[in-house]
């Protein structure tokens, strides 16, 4: 059976009953035919599949998305079933495996996008202002469905046994947001995070980050790391339908550079060089091998991929060791030659902050940076002069200066 990853893009979701903000998206969250039972319809949603427009009227799959506005969570959700599934409407069935979905959609005005989880492969998720574009493989899993059937041994631990499903294909998955406020916080961190599990359930907590409540469902009591700590607790039948396969799964988590930066206070490469995996299971916790998982340093941020995981209800913690140094900012540059002078948008980090400067040979110039709360970034200015410039922001966190990013500018 393929097995079936899920990715978190980052906000706190609970993958549970979609009532409390479920991404394990139970059969009652949406009626068939893409009508919302929970939720408001969000109109205008788009699908590709396999990088072919799908006709909203005739295509063989549809999207379905729905605003949640409130409750234990703010969330859209999105759902891709079939024209013809009836009340299958969970099972997109096993055609569907392996091809590429894209779906996009537009927020509310007002709506900031912070994070999204997802049943499937996820391999782009992007936030343009409003609007949100998630690309995903449908994958198969193991899941029980269905009323309590104390004949069966695939039932989830701690739960009434239920029936099993066997290769069962999904792809569905929710985008949290929040109300923008027009002035950096500390969440505007999250945006881009996901996590991934294969799993009937999952929840994820985050802490030990400066001014980040993270928690599934969102203010859920927990105890908090005193380092960055990121927990994902899984759970799933122990075995397929079979009642004598192991049932597996993976997790794979991404943090964006701006979240580590927050958190860790440092880059990608600082947070794996500091990053150790736990596994705790009955009460048991025990060191994940690094043969067991890998931690990826990309140019956008960290990746940490555990590419088997087992049943029935492990929980894994990553934990970081807090950097001393602030991380390169992240820098939109732009210039103007009659004026001659460079800004720098920066991607604001809690707790750090920027000046900007400038070389030609000799001489030196230095500019002023702050906060523009339309955008929720710090803007850097300096008015220079005809020459060759090399142009640096520079981060500093406690008095420690950080790795400037720099670019030359001639005039």
């Amino acid at each position: 059976m393929p097995k079936f990853s899920v990715r978190f893009l980052f906000g706190a979701l609970s993958l549970v009953a979609f009532s409390a903000l479920a991404l394990s998206i139970s059969v009652s969250a949406y009626a068939d035919g893409g009508t919302c039972t929970n939720g408001t319809p969000v109109s205008g949603a788009s699908l590709k599949v396999d990088g072919a427009i799908e006709n909203p009227a005739s295509g063989t799959y549809t999207a379905t998305v729905c605003r949640w506005p409130a409750g234990q969570t703010q969330v859209y959700t999105f759902y891709i079933s079939t024209r013809s599934s009836g009340s299958n409407a969970t099972d997109i069935g096993s055609a569907a495996l392996g091809k590429v979905f894209t779906t996009s959609f537009d927020m509310a005005a007002g709506d900031q996008p912070v994070s999204a989880e997802v049943y499937g492969d996820v391999s782009d998720y992007s936030v343009d202002r409003q609007k949100v574009t998630i690309t995903a493989k449908a994958v198969g899993m193991t899941q029980v469905n269905g009323g309590p059937d104390p004949s069966t041994t695939c039932a989830l631990p701690g739960t009434l046994p239920g029936v099993c499903a066997t290769s069962v294909a999904k792809l569905s998955g929710g985008v949290r947001y929040t109300a923008a406020s027009g002035t950096p916080r500390p969440e505007d961190a999250l945006i881009g995070m996901y996590v991934g599990a294969t799993a009937n359930y999952y929840r994820v907590d985050l802490q030990g980050c400066p001014g980040i409540s993270y928690s599934s469902p969102p203010g859920a009591a927990a105890a908090q790391a005193s380092s960055p700590t990121l927990l994902v607790s899984m759970n799933g039948p122990h075995f397929q339908a079979d009642g004598a396969t192991l049932n597996t799964g993976s997790l794979e988590a991404f943090m964006p550079n701006a979240l580590l930066a927050n958190c860790v206070g440092g880059d990608a490469e600082a947070a794996k060089a500091g990053l150790s995996v736990t596994r705790t299971e009955s009460g048991a916790t025990t060191p994940v091998a690094g043969s067991a998982f890998t931690a990826t340093a990309e140019a956008d941020g960290l990746r940490i991929t555990v590419p088997r995981v087992g049943f029935s209800s492990p929980t894994y913690r990553m934990a970081f060791k807090a950097s001393s140094k602030p991380s390169k900012p992240v820098v939109s540059w732009s210039s103007s030659k009659s004026a001659k002078s460079v800004t720098a948008s920066v991607s604001a980090v809690t707790g750090v902050t920027y000046s900007v400067g400038a070389k030609s040979g000799k001489l030196a110039k230095s500019g002023s940076c702050k906060t523009n709360k339309k955008t929720k970034k710090t803007d850097c200015a300096i008015k220079l002069a005809k020459g060759s410039w090399l142009v640096s922001v520079t981060p500093k966190k406690s008095g420690i200066s950080g790795t400037a990013n720099s670019k030359t500018f001639r005039f």
